[in-house]
């Protein structure tokens, strides 16, 4: 299952009055840990666990923590400090070596769905989301884009929708980067005009059309997207829609890549008759980060790993932070 809140949510919002549900939310940390604050997860009483907070070492004892929240229809807070021997975080044998505070709420009709199916309609919709949980309070307690909750007792984070990856040419190599992507949790569209590229059976979990590079225009998936992945194999459907990109704006666009080699690269520009400062972010081309490898699984790694470091604003450096050795 994707572990992003809206699959969550897609997931638990036509079950939740079938079940007792409770809302677990990472309210703070300290030192290390698998999930920082604003992690959410979701539990029922059937066993069903929707997302995750830990790697999988505290979703027992939160769980046995839920049912208590059940039985008494009350919030609570519980705390897992991994440095300390005696705490139930070391006999669960988690060794992370950091503190983490969790909020269990249950989720009732009454209290609201604690405002997730709003979050939910507006994940849906592409925006982003403001969430507080009362934290100092027994009774469950929440608010969606509530500019007026401040304050300690309040715990409020904000919650980003998935990015939204736009593949223009749905070909054979489009395939490995869409099911990247898709297993990633981010929203894909792939289009291509031709006949037999972007079949919707190859690009399960997708969005897929057909629209003309020269009649763009109309797609409200690439004015909304964030990153765009231009792979037709072909020049002139690839400089029709670089024009597109620099003749009409992408607000949310962070990440712009066009397949192929660098004189491949002129020669698009050439004919979409554009610069390279013409387009609304840098262009990367050649696409994607020197991994090594030539078939199109590793084409498609390299092109999601450089996307994926772009929309989380981070280097792409090893996290040890020096070059990886070789030999």
């Amino acid at each position: 299952m994707k572990h992003h809140l809206l699959h969550v949510l897609r997931h638990w919002e036509p079950q939740k009055d079938a079940f007792q549900w409770l809302l677990a939310t990472v309210i703070e940390t300290a030192g290390s840990s698998y999930r920082k604050a604003g992690a959410m997860m979701l539990f029922n009483d059937r066993g069903d666990q929707l997302g995750v907070v830990s790697g999988g070492c505290l979703e027992s004892d939160i769980l046995h923590q839920a049912r208590m929240c059940w039985e008494s229809g009350k919030a609570k807070t519980v705390t897992y400090d991994m440095q300390e021997e005696g705490d139930i975080a070391w006999r669960l044998g988690i060794g992370c070596g950091g503190e983490v505070t969790l909020l269990l709420q249950p989720v009732t009709a009454d209290a609201e769905y604690l405002g997730l199916q709003h979050v939910l309609a507006l994940l849906e919709s592409g925006q982003p989301v403001t969430y507080a949980v009362e934290i100092a309070s027994a009774q469950p307690n929440a608010r969606v884009n509530d500019t007026a909750v401040k304050g300690e007792n309040w715990f409020a984070h904000r919650i980003m929708p998935p990015p939204s990856l736009a593949i223009l040419g749905g070909g054979v190599d489009a395939r490995p980067l869409a099911q990247m992507a898709n297993i990633l949790g981010w929203r894909v569209h792939v289009n291509d005009s031709r006949a037999r590229y972007a079949r919707s059976e190859d690009f399960s979990g997708c969005q897929v059309s057909d629209i003309s590079t020269d009649k763009l225009s109309g797609a409200a998936w690439l004015k909304n997207a964030n990153a765009v992945i231009v792979m037709h194999h072909q020049v002139t459907m690839d400089a029709n829609a670089l024009a597109h990109l620099a003749h009409n704006a992408v607000p949310q666009l962070r990440y712009l890549a066009l397949l192929g080699p660098s004189h491949r690269c002129e020669k698009v520009l050439s004919e979409a008759n554009i610069h390279h400062s013409s387009l609304p972010v840098e262009l990367q081309s050649p696409a994607g980060l020197a991994l090594g490898g030539e078939l199109p699984e590793s084409i498609a790694l390299s092109m999601i790993a450089q996307a994926h470091a772009v929309l989380h604003n981070k280097s792409a450096v090893p996290l040890k932070g020096k070059p990886c050795s070789f030999g």
